[in-house]
């Protein structure tokens, strides 16, 4: 009986996983524990001449160490359209192009397709910022200002989900990016 039971709550996770939509095999991003609460990453996005949109994100993990705070201000933003923005996996090159950023940052290798899940953000990519926490949307001449705590990004360079290193891009729903910029290291002091 005790291997029938085993059996039985094996294919029920197994049936559960696959409702999700993604495939059994990807790997769900974890959520980072042991962030270092004294880093500070900050990205501004570009001052160019072919788009209005602009602002600012900062970076930094909680005292409690898990995931990290999100605080992200835009303006100059098209009324009535939602706009997306992302932490993708290159930095932006030298030139100023927000295509050369690549796609989103996926180091578990999810994948676009389904979309991302609000209800269950640690099946979406990690740098799917708008998809787990929403996307910019705003009212004629109004700013967007939000503050959350992602619990899948990492301030470690030696973890997957590190974003360090990597980029904001800002775009609309068809994917033509409006602006993007890379995040530099803000602050960084030894513990004592």
């Amino acid at each position: 009986m005790q291997l029938s039971l085993s059996t039985a709550v094996f294919a029920g996770l197994c049936l559960s996983l696959s409702a999700t939509g993604l495939p059994t095999d990807k790997i769900s991003a974890p959520i980072i524990m042991d962030n270092s609460p004294n880093v500070v990453y900050e990205a501004t996005l570009q001052d160019t001449k072919n788009t209005t949109v602009r602002g600012w994100l900062t970076l930094w993990a909680p005292p409690s160490k898990v995931g990290v705070k999100v605080h992200a201000d835009f303006w100059g933003l098209p009324d009535g359209e939602p706009l997306f923005y992302h932490i993708n996996e290159h930095p932006v090159s030298k030139d100023g192009n927000c295509y050369s950023t690549g796609g989103r940052l996926d180091p578990y290798k999810r994948g676009e397709t389904p979309g991302c899940d609000t209800s269950k953000p640690h099946t979406c990519q990690v740098g799917d910022l708008s998809g787990k926490h929403s996307p910019l949307y705003t009212g004629k001449g109004e700013s967007y200002e939000i503050e959350y705590t992602d619990l899948f990004l990492s301030t470690d360079p030696k973890k997957l989900a590190f974003f360090g290193n990597h980029s904001v891009v800002v775009q609309y729903s068809n994917g033509t990016r409006l602006n993007c910029a890379n995040f530099k290291l803000a602050r960084h002091q030894s513990l004592r």
